[in-house]
């Protein structure tokens, strides 16, 4: 091949390698799907129940109107807000779903959580204990029950 400029030698590499670049192996096996074990299920189940009604005796404490909302998954978002007294709950329970902006409506419960605590007259520096695994079941528990 005859090439006008000077990295004529890079172009015909190129050229010939191109191929071998774009050509892909066939596989007609199926990646192999993780088992989950069904005490990770009934741990994450009976972990949600139990969140569930920490959050609901929490909503009852503030009588917020539908305090059973806390057992089904996004209206537990929307009732957390409502409790804060949120201007948009909607707006941020849906912005919750969405992918990347759901970073700024977590910041954003975040600060709802701690309006809630300080409604409650519970010291919000509570909230960083949360970071410790299983310790959310604590703060929540004490929160709620006392």
């Amino acid at each position: 091949m005859l090439y006008l400029s000077e990295f004529s030698w890079v172009n015909s590499a190129i050229g010939m390698m191109l191929p071998i670049f774009l050509a892909q192996e066939a596989t007609t096996e199926l990646p192999e799907v993780p088992e989950v074990e069904p005490t990770q299920v009934g741990s994450g189940l009976i972990g949600y129940l139990i969140m569930a009604f920490f959050c609901y005796k929490i909503y009852q404490k503030l009588n917020v109107e539908n305090a059973w909302f806390a057992w089904i998954p996004i209206l537990g978002t929307y009732i957390n807000f409502k409790a804060a007294d949120e201007e948009n709950p909607v707006l941020w329970t849906i912005l919750s779903c969405i992918p990347c902006i759901n970073i700024i409506a977590s910041i954003k419960l975040i600060m709802a959580w701690v309006r809630i605590f300080k409604k409650l007259e519970k010291s919000p520096w509570l909230l960083l204990i949360c970071i410790i695994p299983c310790a959310v079941l604590f703060v929540f528990g004490y929160v709620a029950l006392t």
